[in-house]
Order: C-alpha cells, then structure tokens, then sequence
C-alpha cells in the first residue's frame, strides 16, 4: 500500500469513526416485561437521551399501536437508562422510542428473541419430525403462535403445528407430506400482529437415512447367554458380518452374556438387545482394562439392553479417536433405553483395596474417575437410559445437536455429570443424583485446551438431588482463563488492533470462537465473537463475527475469554445440594427461571478474575422459588458452615483505584419468591470501582429471614421496586 492511499484510508476511517460515534447507540435491553416491570437499556451516550415514550402493539394482522405514553427516565448515565412499562397497559409486544438531539432509538420489547433452532436430525430435520425453537419470548399466546416455513426459491409456505411451547421455548411438529429442501423461519409467537414475525434462522428438510435391515442374532456365532460362557469372540464375530454386510442390527435374545474385553462398533452397527430387562452384558473385575468396554466413533447405536461391570473403564465411549481427541466425522450416536450397573468397588473390599482402586483411577484418568458414558459429535442422543458407573455419570465433549432427555443420571465416587464444549443440546426430564456421599453434581465447561465457545444450552424440567461430595454444585458453568485482557482500538468496522500481550497461558490454542467483550472506555457493554486472530508486529489485530456499533479508542478495554453463551436453566427442582444453579465465570444472556430449591444454597452469578477478566453479563433470574433455605456446608464459599440461601451476585472486583471496569453488569432479578431462611445479595466490594452495575431487583418476595435484601458499596445504578419483605430475624 503506498503512503497515499495509505493517507486516504485512514482519512475514511476518520470520518467513518466519527459519524458512527456521534449519537447514542443502544446494545440491549430486557424482556420478557410486563405491565409496571422496569426496562433496563445498556449502551453508549445514553445521558443524551431526552424523552422516552412507550406503545402497546395490538393484536392482529394491522399491528397497530395503542396510545403512546411518556415515561420517565430513570437512572440516565452514559451506559445505561431505565424505564418502566405503564401499569395500565395490557401484556402483549411494546414498542418504545428513546429521543435525543439527532433522532431516537426505537425498540419492541416481547418480541422473539432467537438463541438457536434444533431439528429432529440436528441442523437438519424430517418429514413428520420436530423442530424446537429457543430463546426468549419464544411463545407468549400458544392459541395464536405460528411458525411459517418458506421454501427456497419458490417462497411457498407451509405451516408447522406447535405441539407445547413457553417463553423459552417452542416445539413444532413438521407436516407428513412437505417437500424436501431448504426452508427460511419465521415465528410468530402470538402478541403483535403481521409486523411482528421474526426470522428465525433456516432449516433443511430431508427424509432421515435408511436403517438397515439386516440382523445379525450373536448366537448364530457361538455366543452363550448363560453368563459363564465367554461370548467375546462370538459378539465380535457378529459385528464384523454386519460390518461386512454394509451394516446392521447384532441382536442379543434374552440372556446373560459374559464379555472379557473391550468391543468395538463400526458405523452403521447397531447393539440391540430383546429388552432392557432380559439381556444383560457382563464383565468380570478385569485386571487391565482397555479404554473403553464399548467404543465406536460414528453412525452406531446401543439400545434395549443392560451392562455389568466391575473394575471397569470408560463403559461407552464414542466419537473419539484417542483421549479427548474427537475421531474425523463424529456422530450420529444413539444411546437408548439402556441400564448401566458399573462399580469398581462392588463386593467385600478391605479399605486398603479400595484406596489402591481409587488411587489407580487417579492416575489413570484426569478427571480422577472413568466415564460411564463419554460422547463427542454431531448429532448425539442418550434417552430413556438408567446409568450409574464408578466415577463421572455423563460426559458430553464438544457434541453439537444432542438430545439427553429421561435418563437418571446416578454419579459415582468423585464423579460428575459435564457438557464441554458444546452447544445445541437439550438437556431435560433426567433426574441427576449420588451413587456415593463423594459424588457431586456437575455442569457445563469450558474445561479443555481444543475449547474456545459453549453455547445453546436447555437444562429443563430436570431434578437433581442428594449430592453431598466436593463442591456440591447441581448445575454451575466453570472455564477459567481466557486470551487477552487490555486495550483495544477499532481500525475496521469489525476488526480490532491490540497493544497490550496476550495472555501468556491462553485457555486454548484456537481462539475462533472466543468472546469479545469490551468492559470499559468507549463502547463498553458491547461484545462480538473472535472470527480470526493475526499476529503481525507491531500490533496483534483480530478479525470480529461482525462489526461493533460504537468504534473503540484508547480508552477502551476489551477481555477476549472462551465463550458461554445463551444458557436457559429452565423448571428444574434442585433439592440436597450445594448451589443449585449459577454462572461462574463469562456469561452472556443467561436465564435462570421457574426453578425449585430446598435445602440448597440457591441461585447465583459470579464476575471474577478466573486467571482472567470473566465477565457476567445480561443474566435474568426470574421466577424461582426457595422454600426452605436452610443450607449446611452447602453454599458458594467452602468457608461456610451453615447459612441462609440467597440469590447472589457478586462482582469479585478486587481493584482498590477509580476506573476499573466492573464484573458484572446488566443482571434483572424479578418476581422470585424466597419462602423462608432465603435472601438477595449484591455484592461489589470496591465503592471506587464497582464490581456490580445495573441490577434491577424486582417484585420479589422474601419471607422470614435474617439478611433481607442486602446490597453493598461496590454496586452502582442499582434498581430496588416492588419487593415484598416479611419480618427480619434478629442476629
């Protein structure tokens, strides 16, 4: 580049920096909201703003707006602002305009938000099959919600059925006889009218492949269901005529079949047994055991039968090439209807033995303890399975599209449920329990060096109980690190020039994927994924998923850290454990809502500096209930002995000076219901730089308690309305 284009591109970028800085600008605001429930605004040059006023949109085809109303600013500053919907409004789809001196910012509350859309075959989906959609707001009048399916090209339009839909979520059913092909979304989730229709991503139809016919029945080779006949040889035997066969079904009829070493499943093979409980496999305590009892990496199902183990590794293993390494073409993976009885501990073991066993595992596997069942790829269910093995129950390891619905989930000694790395998964209806006073709950993670990004993640309508070992966690996130936490300047519209080094010990060693979140100067509250990084002196620059709305300059600091995103703790019943559900580290756009605690420490989100800046960001807890809050040995802090539950937000701001950007921003806590020894907690620290901005405490109600709302020097611009206290126990 010569010296004067070189002069006039940095010109342009002058002038196009300066138009796109010179008015306010608008990141994000809450929903859903109701009638006298607080909006919270984030974005930049918001004390500009000089009026707001608020419409309801009518129902039907004309999307009409009601009379608009002003309402008054609350709590204007440069980044934030608030406002309260009317209470004489009617629920439904709101549009607001915020005026200042250039024009206004315009917004329609309630509308659709889309996290991410599943089909019955992943990004895919069938004829006749099911399509769910996820994020917020998704149906709000199931009497009138519709999901339009338009075709490419041809713009025809077919209707999908909604089978049971929520706020956060919408499940349709796809019509028998639609063509195959590619279809572009819309939702509708039944407030507003025309205008009010979302797009909601894209979606292929396709019949599902063909299962193969064949059957393959293992006693046709030799095998004996007696279990004291070895049938090793014969199960394998069978496997390898399906596989020869170009796949198929290897049958077991009732029976007890003794298996001595590790079995092996090649694409396109299926295991089914005649049903879960007339076929058992089972192994003897073996002295060196292989990787795994049953491995495979693709295209291969397990269904209907029941697996015995005693001094046991991995049980089921797929969709990995060796270790964590996931195999080229992971996938498809089906576990259903299977029973697991796995203990390297069953039987009169002295203590010396059972220390040399649990030492053994130590060694052998880094998470201290084997997996039951560890699965990796695109395109995973495990459904209807009852699992309990000698350390971790579930490990789902960078699987995209997976279904876990119905399973009970029992955890071993130091063992846990996790989904690494992971998105588009539904995770709901298991029960996850204890099988050993050492086990723990578990959770989702970033807790791997190939793991930049979690995202897309439905944990509903689970119960999780009795879980007594370690940290006690029911449902927490974890990953601590990140990439690069200092100054950034815009030299693009989506691209970002870094002065500052690089963590010396990043999280992974990809960061595509990776969160962008500026955390203060110019244009913080924004944030955008990391699409490429460049290493070229002088400057590490990187390259954005899309461009920033407000342009960066030396003031601004930006943390680049794995991603977790769009997590939906959805009608769960948490009872006997240590924290029921809470962000630990990076969040972005979580709700924690409709859950059950008792006897748990309760809901919360933590900000901190987990080996690196982790902010927490735009989380709603809304609509939980504790009942009874007494908590022993079970709350966020180890320290703690015996305490109230609480819902809890903490920005772990550990700066004493002025102008550090804070841990934690954007949080709505509203309409929970704290029955007795529960409270509300906010905490910040440092009044001279707060770790805790924006919160809004909302229509909660709090009975008998000895903290009551509680909220310290360290936070700021915080909202307080509508609460509900009952009397406070003295200390």
């Amino acid at each position: 580049m010569t010296r004067a284009h070189a002069a006039i591109v940095a010109v342009l970028q002058c002038l196009w920096s300066a138009a796109a800085d010179a008015q306010p600008a608008m990141f994000w605001f809450n929903d859903p909201v109701g009638p006298d429930q607080t909006v919270l605004v984030t974005g930049a040059d918001l004390d500009r703003i000089t009026s707001a006023t608020v419409a309801r949109i009518s129902n039907g085809s004309a999307s009409e707006a009601g009379p608009t109303t002003t309402v008054p600013i609350l709590q204007a500053n440069p980044l934030s602002l608030k406002f309260v919907i009317p209470e004489n409004f009617q629920p439904g789809i709101y549009r607001f305009a915020l005026t200042h001196a250039q024009g206004s910012l315009d917004g329609r509350i309630n509308l659709p938000t889309i996290y991410w859309v599943q089909g019955n075959l992943g990004d895919e989906a069938s004829p006749g099959g099911w399509l769910q959609v996820f994020g917020r707001n998704v149906v709000r009048e199931s009497s009138r919600a519709q999901l339009a399916m338009l075709s490419e090209p041809g713009n025809v339009q077919t209707k999908a059925v909604l089978t049971r839909g929520d706020l956060w979520r919408g499940t349709f059913r796809i019509p028998d006889q639609i063509p195959p092909g590619r279809y572009r979304i819309r939702l509708s989730n039944g407030d507003g009218g025309d205008g009010e229709w979302v797009d909601a991503g894209k979606i292929t139809v396709r019949a599902p492949a063909p299962a193969s016919s064949q059957s393959f029945d293992v006693r046709a080779y030799g095998a004996n269901g007696d279990g004291r006949f070895d049938s090793t040889r014969a199960v394998r035997a069978a496997i390898d005529a399906a596989k020869d066969a170009g796949g198929g079904t290897v049958y077991f009829p009732r029976g007890r079949y003794l298996i001595s070493d590790m079995i092996s499943i090649p694409p396109g093979v299926k295991l089914q047994g005649e049903r879960i409980d007339l076929v058992n496999l089972a192994w003897p305590d073996l002295e060196s055991p292989p990787l795994a009892l049953i491995q495979g990496t693709s295209r291969f199902a397990i269904e209907d039968l029941t697996i015995y183990a005693s001094n046991h590794p991995h049980i089921i293993s797929g969709g990995f090439q060796f270790g964590d390494t996931q195999a080229p073409g992971a996938g498809d993976i089906a576990i259903r209807h299977v029973r697991i009885r796995g203990s390297a501990f069953r039987g009169l073991m002295e203590p010396d033995a059972t220390v040399r066993r649990m030492n053994e595992f130590h060694r052998a596997y880094a998470a201290a303890a084997p997996d039951t069942i560890r699965l990796s790829g695109n395109r995973i269910e495990v459904t209807d399975c009852d699992v309990l093995g000698s350390g971790h129950s579930l490990r789902l390891f960078k699987v995209t599209n997976a279904v876990v619905s119905n399973n009970i989930l029992s955890n071993g000694r130091y063992g846990a449920y996790s989904l690494v790395g992971s998105r588009q998964v539904i995770f709901e209806n298991n029960t996850v329990t204890s099988a050993d006073l050492q086990a723990s709950g578990g959770g989702i993670t970033t807790l791997s060096k190939s793991v930049s990004a979690s995202e897309n993640i439905f944990i509903g309508g689970n119960s999780f109980k009795a879980i007594y070992g370690l940290d006690r966690e029911a449902m927490t996130t974890d990953g601590p690190g990140g990439y690069y936490f200092g100054h950034a300047e815009t030299i693009a519209p989506d691209r970002l020039s870094l002065p500052d080094a690089p963590n010396p010990y990043p999280s992974s060693l990809d960061w595509t994927g990776a969160a962008v979140m500026v955390v203060n100067g110019r244009g913080a509250g924004q944030y955008a994924r990391l699409k490429t990084s460049e290493n070229k002196p002088p400057h590490l620059s990187i390259a954005l998923d899309r461009p920033l709305a407000v342009t960066l300059d030396r003031s601004s600091e930006i943390t680049i850290t794995q991603a977790q995103q769009n997590y939906l703790v959805i009608d769960n019943v948490f009872e006997d454990t240590g924290v029921a559900a809470q962000a630990y580290g990076t969040a972005l756009d979580h709700v924690i809502s409709g859950n059950r605690s008792n006897r748990t420490s309760g809901f919360a989100a933590f900000g901190l500096s987990y080996e690196q800046f982790q902010p927490v960001w735009r989380t709603q807890f809304l609509d939980n209930h504790i009942l009874e809050g007494n908590v022993y040995r079970a709350g966020p802090e180890r320290t703690i002995f015996s305490n109230e539950a609480s819902i809890l937000v903490r920005g772990n701001q550990t700066a004493t000076g002025a102008g550090r950007p804070p841990m934690v921003q954007a949080v709505i806590i509203r309409g929970n219901r704290l029955d007795q020894d529960a409270h509300i907690e906010i905490k910040g620290f440092a009044p001279a730089s707060p770790g805790v901005r924006d919160v809004v405490i909302e229509g909660n109600t709090t009975g008998a308690s000895r903290e009551g709302l509680t909220i310290d020097r360290g936070v700021a611009w915080w909202l307080a309305r509508k609460n509900v206290e009952e009397r406070r126990i003295q200390k």
